[in-house]
């Protein structure tokens, strides 16, 4: 329920920048990434089509109709996961400068930024991006290893959803832990340690990417603000939970 909670104030507040017309400026990048993504999935398609024409083969057609459908099957399915890595990678300098902004703009604090911090934020965004790849894949195979021994590969399609959300979200999340100057291992800890909030964010961010045209240029910032409010709302609730913990009270003080 608290998870619900943090979501819907984080997304309430996302929507009133965008309907102030806070941040616009970030949309530019993703609807760069998205046209040239929607041109090669045209081109893909397009050899698809043409290549298509060996069914009408004598003899051998259907079976070299059915091999190409099988690789262009298999190229669009990888194309969909070089997108959502390509979001995270090409867009991270961005977001990176967005999730600061939010901050900024919610708390008033200033942080400084430099070339060489630029670019290591970079290499951690890809190398979380990596990670997480490797984890999934890892915990998928495991999965399928695990839904086929006990008849539950139907189950499949959610359960990828559910990693590949949890992934998604703590990117969203990683902007904020390594601005606040949190180690890599301290970050995935705190992602494992709050996996609601990691699963409720990316599954926002799938959600927003079945908007036609426009989903793919709105669900990164979207995500990146959902992220950054979520982290500050999480940060704010810890620090008083801390301080109401070393408080005095009146029987400590006998």
């Amino acid at each position: 329920m608290i998870t619900l909670k943090y979501h819907l104030y984080a997304l309430k507040r996302s929507l009133i920048f965008l309907r102030k017309k806070q941040f616009f400026v970030f949309f530019i990048p993703g609807v760069v990434i998205a046209l040239i993504f929607f041109t090669y999935l045209l081109t893909v398609g397009a050899i698809g089509n043409v290549v298509g024409l060996v069914s009408y083969t004598p003899w051998i057609g259907s079976y070299m109709g059915t091999a190409v459908d099988s690789v262009f099957d298999w190229v669009n399915s990888i194309s969909i996961f070089v997108y959502q890595f390509t979001l995270i990678t090409l867009l991270s300098p961005f977001h990176t400068v967005l999730s600061q902004r939010v901050e900024t703009h919610e708390t008033g604090k200033v942080f400084q930024s430099n070339r060489v911090k630029f670019i290591n934020d970079i290499l951690r965004t890809i190398g979380v991006a990596i990670v997480g790849g490797f984890i999934y894949f890892s915990l998928f195979l495991l999965w399928t290893f695990l839904a086929w021994i006990f008849g539950l590969s139907f189950l499949s399609p959610i359960v990828s959803a559910i990693l590949i959300a949890f992934f998604t979200g703590f990117n969203s999340y990683d902007y904020s832990l390594e601005r606040h100057a949190i180690k890599i291992k301290n970050s995935w800890k705190f992602a494992f340690s709050n996996p609601s909030q990691m699963i409720l964010t990316g599954l926002i961010f799938t959600l927003l990417l079945f908007i036609p045209v426009l989903g793919v240029v709105i669900a990164p910032v979207l995500l990146t603000m959902v992220g950054t409010l979520n982290y500050l709302k999480m940060k704010k609730i810890d620090e008083e939970m801390k301080y109401l913990a070393t408080k005095p009270t009146l029987f400590t003080l006998f």
